[in-house]
């Protein structure tokens, strides 16, 4: 068995293309309750635990889960009653888990709905909120209005059935009550629909999380936060790993006295920034690239590739769970072999400020019209080494433009004077981050 440092200084250069310095990481322990997850993970078939063994693909439904009663939202009644399973019997069923603060849950379950209408076929979606919950988001969303969705709530044994580490996430159950599909529901069709219904299989691909080596490390690290509590002797950790398909962006928990944070398919750049972010907030042109590859941390800078591919090559991902504050960028630093730091400099900029009457109140008729804000974006991107201060508060609007007419500062500064605005050229500290090895 590899040892986690073997792997992570393994799999290091393939992310960043860089010699790895080596890193020493303490001893792991088994502290992985869940990765990337929207709740614990539940004991897997070997692990001696109590609880019922987790159900794969091929295994037939217990007659003891035909028989177990739960409760069930019913969206056309708005009321909940509780019945057993044995109503899907001898019909094919999929049981879609879902939370209401998953947007793709909810896009899911309405494709789903849609989809099956008109056919033998049995849609439950499952759910570990409780009534109030369920019952607020039908009064406030309308999304799911209308579809006769039937919800089991306050679940907790289908998912000791049926463990995942994301949702949505569908069990697919064939007439014959065998488990035929473990799927998000993403790339489900209509066609996929129909022949589950009518032939009682599924051609649709093995959810991302469940296929082998999909949780492909490239480190992992104890915290032992040093905090005068009760809880100075309890360990945290920071995981990161590649891309992970079908997953929400950003996760925020508390378990306990431990917080944990995850940032889901990431670019490189953008961790720096989120680790930075409450300090400062870098503009494009606050960036300082000094490695040869940096089209590697950010796909803006690519050169030409396809977004998709370019994504699964770099993306990120970035979980940590400790006691108090940790200094993310530090740990990026160390696990990506990175150098990156904030450095304050006095430079000269051009401060923009509102005119004698100036207003910065849209105008109704703005065709002809682009926003100070995105002037400054656009030279931000094509101007790099200017530094420009907008002081104004609101939305300004000033006419048409092309950047390629701005070759100097000074044809700049003359264009918004034009149009009304004041421009003063002053030198300020600005903060710059340093990308470095």
């Amino acid at each position: 068995m590899i040892k986690r440092a073997n792997l992570c200084t393994a799999l290091l250069d393939k992310v960043v293309n860089i010699p790895v310095i080596q890193i020493t990481l303490l001893v792991i322990v088994s502290l992985l309750v869940s990765m990337f997850s929207l709740s614990a993970q539940t004991p897997r078939k070997d692990s001696g635990a109590d609880g019922p063994s987790p159900l794969q693909i091929g295994d037939r439904i217990p007659e003891e889960l035909w028989d177990s009663e739960f409760f069930f939202f019913n969206e056309q009644l708005n009321s909940t009653q509780k019945a057993s399973f044995k109503e899907f019997r001898a019909r094919p069923l999929v049981l879609d888990f879902w939370n209401t603060g998953c947007a793709p849950c909810l896009t899911g379950l309405a494709k789903l709905s849609d989809f099956s209408k008109g056919l033998d076929i049995g849609l439950v979606a499952v759910s570990e909120q409780k009534e109030k919950s369920i019952l607020s988001f039908f009064k406030r969303n309308d999304l799911l209005k209308g579809t006769g969705l039937r919800s089991i709530i306050a679940d907790s044994r289908l998912k000791s059935y049926f463990p995942h580490e994301s949702i949505p996430h569908l069990v697919w159950i064939n007439k014959e009550g065998v488990v035929v599909g473990l799927t998000g529901s993403k790339e489900i069709t209509k066609d996929d629909l129909l022949t589950f219904a009518t032939k009682g299989v599924l051609h649709a691909e093995l959810k991302p999380e469940l296929q082998p080596n999909f949780h492909r490390f490239i480190m992992d690290m104890e915290l032992n936060r040093q905090v005068q509590s009760i809880h100075d002797s309890l360990f945290g950790y920071v995981i990161i790993t590649y891309q992970v398909k079908d997953i929400s962006p950003f996760e925020r928990s508390m378990v306990g006295p431990y917080e944990i944070i995850s940032y889901r398919n990431r670019s490189i750049l953008s961790l720096y920034r989120l680790a930075y972010a409450d300090r400062y907030k870098f503009a494009y042109n606050q960036i300082i690239w000094n490695v040869s590859d940096p089209e590697r941390f950010e796909y803006y800078l690519s050169k030409g590739e396809g977004i998709g591919n370019w994504e699964k090559k770099n993306l990120i991902c970035f979980e940590s769970k400790s006691i108090g504050k940790i200094n993310m960028a530090n740990i990026l630093n160390s696990c990506l072999g990175l150098n990156v730091c904030v450095r304050d400099s006095l430079v000269e900029c051009i401060v923009v400020k509102a005119g004698k009457g100036r207003t910065a109140i849209k105008p109704k008729s703005g065709r002809d019209f682009k926003t100070l804000k995105n002037l400054i974006k656009d030279l931000r991107l094509s101007r790099p080494n200017w530094q420009i201060i907008d002081s104004i508060k609101g939305e300004v609007l000033i006419p048409n433009y092309s950047v390629k007419d701005f070759e100097t500062k000074d044809k700049l500064c003359n264009f918004l004077k034009e149009n009304g605005l004041i421009v003063e050229k002053d030198k300020r500290i600005v903060n710059f981050l340093i990308i470095q090895r």
